[in-house]
Formats: structure tokens, sequence, C-alpha cells
């Protein structure tokens, strides 16, 4: 499935489609890919 995720990345407006298995593998994914960066991720939406 694909997922629109807008939100910020340290502070950064962001919109991206991702590819996922559900809504949950599309946050973890995001989550993963900031702490990895030590990013600061707010706002987020997935739809």
């Amino acid at each position: 499935m694909h997922f629109r995720v807008t939100g910020e990345w340290n502070g950064e407006p962001f919109n991206r489609v991702i590819e996922a298995e559900n809504i949950s593998d599309c946050y973890d994914h995001w989550m993963l890919w900031a702490q990895i960066a030590h990013a600061d991720v707010t706002n987020i939406r997935i739809e």
C-alpha cells in the first residue's frame, strides 16, 4: 500500500509518499529513520 506522510523533520515541512504494509509499518519506518538521523519528527500525519 502507498501512504502519504506529512509533517516536520527538524522543523522543515515534508510531504512524501512511501510504500508500506500498513499504517503501523509506515509509522515505524519514519521513526526508525528519525532515530538513525537523530531527527525530531513532529506533526506527523499518515493518510
